[in-house]
């Protein structure tokens, strides 16, 4: 028997053992909030991909018509194959972004294929739009010369984005052929791809939807690329080695709740490996991340970042700050959350300091609503801050109670410790309240409410935005 015979019937018995798995600034307080455009632009071959909902897999590459046989799938010439026993990391991302939702481009599945081959053929391809230098040059020539990817051509076009069908027609070249599955209801029997995706479901690495569709014309994510040659592979991520403290890796947009979070794992995380019942890492290559302890606003969230976890602090407390799920902090009321969002989200710039943020959403709580007399509360109760924000978001009026309580949330929202108080103000002591922040060890009021009451009589004069009260005001708290 030949050397690839032994080969293949190899492969076979591994991926039939895998479908069996697989079925299925300005004085600063304590806390400094980091800015999202640290992150570094992920290059070409980093960009993300998504796979659907409810995680099914149905990734392929649909090659350009013309380009195959109707029908007619590719099977290499030099028979190669793909990594199986080794489980190195074939996917990365870039600046702690693995960009899941992204679509893969032609150049970038080269190269995820390229990492992937035991050995390297010799380059009979060249394409005029591929230049040896470039990043996917190589994998685009070696992809080329096994009749993987665009062999009969003369361009690669290696930025173009691929659909489901061409990228399953590039991994299923790397299996002999079966026709013994059913076709998906949405691939006519003259598509350029048909028994690729014949061939893909038969070795049970393809499942499609519940519909019996695959949606062959949409474009792959790279969160379904990496769900997809996982399971054509065999491999499955050892939840319990993921699930310790410190994870294996982090990136601002794969969260532990993402149904493509254990395949990015898996992925982008080379591994030792043993196989039982399930696959069991014996040790791993923890992804580098030099993103330092701390508070990060990221698109209108608020994260806070932990190296001993090396993840986001998720549904737990640090210092005042509650954090859900998502890793976003939380006022306790997701509806609140959304407005409080869009307004950080409208009225600030990345661009800004952390204080010029809080000067922006000083002026617009300040500015944007109508004074309403309401009773006011008790000295010192402080259990009106969600009701009253809310109140005075949905309907464009409120008293003091009101508006600090607007301003308190948006000033934690960007990550300052600010505090609340239900107190008095003036000689007469009336009932009045305001939020105070601490910056290097003093603390100042911040008075919405009262400033707008006198910029409304013309008192422009008046300022008590980072306020010491040491002028006859006499909050009293």
């Amino acid at each position: 028997m030949s050397k690839r015979a032994i080969a293949l019937m190899l492969l076979s018995a591994q991926l039939l053992s895998a479908t069996a798995l697989a079925a299925g600034t300005v004085d600063e307080p304590s806390e400094t909030v980091q800015s999202a455009e640290d992150v570094q632009t992920p290059s070409l071959e980093e960009q993300d991909s998504t796979l659907p909902e409810n995680g099914e897999d149905a990734l392929e590459d649909g090659a350009p018509a013309g380009e195959e046989p109707a029908g007619e799938m590719p099977v290499p010439p030099t028979g190669p194959s793909l990594l199986t026993d080794e489980h190195i990391a074939y996917m990365s991302g870039s600046g702690s972004m693995f960009r899941p939702s992204g679509n893969i481009t032609r150049g970038e599945a080269a190269q995820i294929l390229y990492r992937l081959l035991p050995e390297h053929p010799d380059i009979t391809v060249s394409y005029s739009d591929v230049s040896p230098d470039s990043w996917y040059g190589q994998a685009a020539l070696e992809l080329g010369s096994l009749g993987v990817i665009r062999p009969n051509n003369y361009t690669f076009m290696p930025k173009e984005e691929l659909t489901r069908a061409e990228f399953i027609s590039y991994l299923a070249a790397f299996f002999p052929p079966r026709t013994d599955a059913a076709q998906f209801t949405d691939v006519p029997d003259g598509h350029p791809n048909a028994a690729s995706f014949i061939s893909a479901r038969a070795w049970g690495w393809l499942n499609g939807f519940d519909d019996g569709s695959v949606h062959p014309d949409q474009p792959v994510t790279r969160a379904e690329a990496a769900a997809l040659i996982n399971r054509a592979l065999g491999r499955s991520a050892d939840r319990t080695a993921v699930d310790t403290r410190p994870h294996p890796a982090f990136y601002w947009d794969v969260a532990p709740s993402n149904w493509y979070y254990y395949d990015v794992m898996e992925a982008t995380v080379a591994h030792e490996h043993t196989v039982t019942d399930t696959e069991h890492w014996t040790s791993f290559t923890a992804v580098p991340c030099d993103i330092s302890e701390g508070l990060y606003l990221r698109d209108g969230w608020l994260c806070y970042y932990s190296p001993y976890r090396n993840d986001l602090v998720r549904n737990d407390p640090v210092d005042s700050f509650d954090f859900n799920e998502a890793g976003h902090f939380t006022s306790g009321n997701a509806g609140l959350d959304a407005k409080l969002r869009d307004i950080v989200l409208t009225h600030t710039t990345e661009s800004m300091t952390q204080e010029q943020k809080l000067r922006a959403l000083y002026i617009y709580t300040r500015d944007s609503f109508t004074y309403l007399r309401r009773p006011a509360y008790a000295f010192g109760v402080l259990d009106f801050m969600q009701k009253d924000a809310l109140n005075m978001l949905n309907t464009g009026y409120g008293n003091c109670y009101c508006y600090a309580s607007v301003f308190w949330y948006l000033a934690r929202w960007i990550g300052y410790d600010a505090k609340i108080y239900s107190g008095t103000v003036g000689s007469n002591r009336q009932p009045h309240s305001w939020v105070e922040i601490e910056f290097s060890g003093k603390s100042y009021i911040f008075d919405t409410e009262l400033e707008m009451a006198y910029h409304k009589k013309g008192r422009y004069d008046i300022n008590l935005y980072k306020y010491i009260d040491v002028d006859g005001w006499r909050y009293i708290k």
